[in-house]
């Protein structure tokens, strides 16, 4: 495989809850080949680790069903330099930096699953230690130390179980799969000889590879770095559940359990893979969000860091992993006022007056801060016909506000708009279909000249 000429992997971006659980709902389909490959053990540590709040069991009685929601920790370890083939062993490879951190909960009842992404540069306080990066936690003291450290930085929130998984092990697992097909937003050239990466790919669709996926969520050479990484893993998550979901990957399952079982660490159950696995396929809402947060500034200190919101991290725990936090009110959840919600518009039609009939529209209804952004957009055709109106920091009732302003478009809760947006809209060839013309220039001027006075460079991606 081509993961394995490249020995040197640092800073991955890696989807192990969506392969290591995809698996298993693909498995949950066929039993008796399931039990052929996979012994009725445990894929786990030898140490048992006392995870923060964890649950003695999340399954009811046999046929194992999940019977309350449960909290999943996923680990993306990066073992840059340390390959199975190199006289490493698994334990050794899982012992690096956690280059990615998800939290999911599972929610049978609803039939939801909510994933909050956690970037690697999160400042946080280690006992003894003092601040450094959370993505270093897994490095200090292994699952427990990251189990613990994202507990903490969540007002303690339960973790009831974890997934790990290695460089290698996406990559292979990927290539199990017959490679993903990702629509990549921009031309991306980037080359590092230090980290052996070399970095190629035109904009568009295509089907990638295990390795080329693996470079492809690696890139970080743009205006929001580690953040924009982030954002990718998310869509790149949701295309590797699409693609195990297919009829078709039943054929691909002896593969991708053997990876599976040589690639992952984890101490879910069997019977707990197979109940989680029912709960997936019977899911319809997908929540994605991002630790709402900011940039550190250089006078604060001498390197990067990602510094979370502690009162809209609160929100977010509150809504989707039903956290009680007397800090912020019940009442707070539920306001919307047009005027006070940050919109940014992105274009994803080939019509330039898209811009100003949308911007003319909102406005009708109230809306105030609205702006022009040149975050990456999806450019692929088919998805350019349907307008995405993205709740970005997990707040459906504004973007469900501006959906009601717009009359089409379709509302999701993900990471994926402008990270200073609260709605970010992507104009689709739906809205402009509808909306009537208007001919004023005017208005986009002043938009653009709005945007650069209040946002700047941070805006601009310079």
């Amino acid at each position: 495989m081509k993961g394995k000429n490249n020995p040197k992997k640092s800073q991955l971006l890696k989807q192990p809850f969506a392969l290591a659980i995809g698996a298993a709902v693909v498995a949950a389909t066929s039993g008796a080949i399931f039990s052929s490959f996979v012994s009725l053990t445990p894929l786990k540590n030898d140490v048992t680790i006392d995870l923060p709040g964890s649950s003695k069991s999340v399954t009811g009685v046999i046929p194992a069903t999940l019977d309350h929601p449960v909290n999943i920790l996923i680990l993306g370890i990066d073992n840059s330099g340390h390959p199975h083939e190199k006289n490493f062993s698994p334990a050794e490879a899982l012992a690096g930096n956690s280059d990615t951190m998800l939290l999911a909960r599972i929610m049978p009842d609803s039939h939801s699953i909510n994933i909050l992404s956690i970037p690697r540069d999160t400042l946080v306080r280690f006992y003894g230690v003092g601040v450094d990066k959370i993505n270093d936690a897994n490095v200090r003291g292994g699952t427990k130390q990251a189990a613990q450290s994202v507990s903490q930085l969540l007002d303690n929130v339960s973790i009831d179980r974890y997934v790990r998984l290695d460089t290698e092990g996406f990559i292979h697992l990927v290539d199990a799969l017959g490679g993903v097909e990702v629509n990549i937003p921009k031309k991306m050239d980037y080359v590092d000889h230090s980290q052996n990466l070399s970095i190629h790919f035109l904009a568009g669709v295509q089907k990638l590879t295990g390795q080329h996926l693996e470079e492809y969520i690696r890139f970080r050479h743009d205006a929001l770095g580690d953040i924009g990484r982030v954002q990718r893993q998310q869509q790149v998550l949701k295309d590797i559940l699409l693609t195990l979901l297919q009829p078709q990957s039943i054929t691909k399952l002896p593969e991708i359990l053997k990876v599976a079982q040589d690639n992952i660490d984890t101490d879910l159950s069997i019977n707990e893979m197979l109940a989680i696995a029912q709960a997936l396929a019977q899911s319809n809402h997908h929540n994605f969000m991002l630790l709402p947060g900011r940039f550190s500034e250089k006078s604060e200190y001498n390197v990067s860091y990602w510094i979370s919101d502690h009162k809209a991290t609160t929100k977010i725990l509150q809504r989707y992993f039903d956290f009680n936090n007397a800090e912020v009110k019940e009442d707070d959840k539920n306001l919307v006022v047009p005027r006070g919600i940050k919109i940014f518009i992105q274009n994803a039609t080939r019509q330039p007056e898209a811009v100003v009939k949308v911007t003319s529209l909102l406005e009708k209804y109230g809306f105030r801060n609205i702006f022009l952004s040149s975050h990456e957009i999806d450019t692929d055709i088919e998805s350019a016909q349907k307008t995405r109106i993205i709740a970005q920091h997990g707040n459906p009732e504004a973007a469900n506000a501006v959906q009601q302003a717009l009359g089409v478009g379709d509302v999701e809760v993900a990471s994926l708009g402008d990270i200073a947006s609260d709605v970010t809209v992507v104009i689709g060839t739906d809205l402009t279909r509808s909306i009537s013309e208007n001919n004023s220039t005017s208005i986009k001027q002043n938009l653009e000249l709005q945007t650069r006075q209040k946002y700047g460079k941070f805006v601009s991606g310079k």
